[in-house]
């Protein structure tokens, strides 16, 4: 959920993941901000994932500028635990046309840094997300896209590779029940080496109204969307 009046800005969101029945993994996000000028605006937010016996806190601030074509953004984050390091992101964005726009984002871990390339390509029914993280050596790619037929009626799929060594490959298809309300189903199939495969179904139910007026806050959902099935919870760690 994004919404914004006078010049205040917030967003939202939910995500619940059930593997197998043994562990349950709940994902809350919400952020605040306000437009300081047309150009500028500072935001403060709060990530909260809860794994049953253990949850974690990350607190992030931050600002962004925006000529409409261009946006670049600093981001500080940091978990709710003692000796828990700060994270500082810098990120940009560029609005190729109405319906494309790819980002960067380069972030210091413990020193070490980590980079994030960012597509997103959004024509109503039919949507592009495509992510890809590098850190330490190791690499995480993920696409996933929706083609809409018209009549109601989209198809879509996605793959996510991590570092070479496990993949995961889902199919699926929509219907919108309404304007601009859909219903999306998913099979897919998670290769995680040595010969362990795991069977995927997933369902969904979105409102899409448009995209979100901070760049993190679309970065975050393109980020999501790429990675299908794991996208919320994965949020948290990229």
């Amino acid at each position: 959920m994004d919404y914004s009046n006078n010049g205040f800005i917030f967003n939202g969101s939910i995500g619940y993941l059930d593997l197998d029945g043994e562990i349950d993994l709940t994902q809350l996000s919400m952020r605040g901000g306000y437009q300081i000028t047309p150009n500028i605006a500072a935001y403060a937010g709060v990530d909260y994932l809860d794994a049953g016996e253990n949850d974690i806190t990350i607190y992030n601030i931050g600002a962004e500028y925006s000529t409409g074509v261009y946006t670049v953004g600093i981001n500080f984050e940091e978990a709710d635990e003692e000796g828990a390091d700060t994270f500082t992101t810098i990120y940009g964005s560029y609005q190729v046309s109405s319906d494309l726009e790819v980002a960067l984002a380069l972030t210091d871990v413990d020193g070490e840094a980590q980079t994030t390339l960012g597509a997103l390509y959004d024509q109503g029914g039919t949507e592009l997300s495509a992510v890809y993280t590098s850190f330490d050596g190791e690499s995480i790619f993920a696409i996933n896209g929706n083609y809409d037929f018209g009549n109601g009626f989209r198809a879509g799929g996605g793959y996510v590779n991590f570092d070479g060594e496990a993949d995961i490959l889902e199919i699926g298809g929509g219907y919108e029940i309404s304007d601009d309300l859909w219903v999306d189903l998913s099979i897919g199939q998670a290769d995680i080496g040595e010969g362990s495969d795991i069977d995927m179904i997933g369902l969904s139910l979105s409102f899409e109204t448009g995209r979100e007026t901070l760049l993190i806050d679309r970065a975050t959902t393109a980020q999501g969307e790429a990675f299908g099935v794991l996208g919320e919870v994965l949020n948290l760690g990229l």
